[in-house]
């Protein structure tokens, strides 16, 4: 079994001391809330297609930004042209 330490602030040890003042099993409330913790990140787990499609719907791309033609990665002439194309300066 695993031992683990951690520092409590002022309240949280006042709390610490009703709780056993009260017979309450410091380690039971310790592995209940750890529990409950794991099963809430679980429950907000989310895949990347859904985080990026959220950002998609909240940040669209504008209707004036332009989308360059897919760039064979063999063709050099072709790469030339697109970054000559990309270094003009736009007047």
């Amino acid at each position: 079994m695993k031992l683990v330490n951690v520092r409590l602030g002022p309240d949280d040890a006042r709390l610490v001391a009703e709780l056993k003042a009260r017979g309450a099993s410091l380690s039971d409330v310790v592995r209940r809330a750890l529990r409950v913790e794991a099963a809430l990140l679980s429950a907000r787990a989310v895949k990347p297609a859904e985080i990026l499609a959220e950002i998609a719907a909240r940040y669209p791309t504008p209707g004036t930004a332009r989308h360059s033609e897919p760039l064979a990665s063999r063709d050099a002439r072709a790469a030339r042209r697109f970054i000559r194309s990309r270094l003009r300066r736009r007047r």
